[in-house]
């Protein structure tokens, strides 16, 4: 087994850091609450909104193949500072200016699986970004490709067997590529999500049409 990753626990019903240390794995296996980051990439071309989807590799041990948030990532124990910066570098070789990110605020979030039961609290951000999809870079084995996914499409695929067409570009070529919701994260449309979806699509909106975000995820 490789070298744990040291994650930093949380109190539950205060949502506050603590400053023990724990494994990812102990952490995931008891249920141990935790910090994690997401970052919402979006464009905005011919007036429509556009969001950024990674695909998780083949080799995943969970949701491989899977359309799922830009960039997702832990918050290794002891780091203050460059938390989405340095999950945007791993997964998709970007630099990003992190004093540009949109807090729209932390979400208390609970999985149980069969092997686990995983208590985060997530802290959410969006960004403007657009680069063209054949400028990203999958550098550390966790992502395959990105793509493109109209935000008017994705609202009608999480309601519904909706397809769109969209392109995705794995490392050597764009392609185009028919999806439904079955080639997403399934945890993105379990009812534990629909809040944090309706926030999500709130304060992007907000933001393109006002340039603040108003409507924030409270844990």
């Amino acid at each position: 087994m490789g070298k744990q990753e040291i994650l930093e626990i949380w109190d539950w019903d205060t949502a506050k850091p603590t400053g023990k240390s724990i494994e990812r794995s102990i952490a995931h296996e008891q249920s141990i609450p935790h910090e994690c980051v997401h970052l919402w990439l979006y464009r905005v071309k011919n007036g429509e909104i556009e969001l950024i989807f990674q695909e998780r590799a083949s080799t995943k041990d969970n949701y491989p193949n899977c359309l799922d948030i830009s960039v997702a990532g832990h918050v290794p124990f002891g780091l203050q500072d460059g938390k989405v910066a340095k999950e945007a570098e791993e997964e998709l070789g970007i630099q990003i200016d992190e004093s540009q990110l949109i807090n729209i605020g932390m979400f208390r979030y609970e999985e149980q699986e069969e092997k686990y039961y995983q208590r985060e609290f997530q802290l959410v951000y969006l960004l403007e970004e657009n680069r063209p999809l054949d400028s990203y870079v999958f550098q550390d084995g966790e992502v395959s490709g990105v793509a493109f996914v109209s935000l008017k499409d994705l609202k009608k695929i999480i309601d519904s067997e909706h397809k769109t067409t969209i392109e995705i570009y794995h490392g050597h070529e764009i392609i185009t590529r028919d999806i439904s919701r079955k080639d997403f994260h399934p945890l993105l449309f379990t009812d534990n999500m629909k809040k944090y979806m309706n926030v999500l699509f709130t304060a992007i909106d907000e933001y393109i049409s006002t340039g603040e975000v108003k409507t924030k995820l409270v844990p």
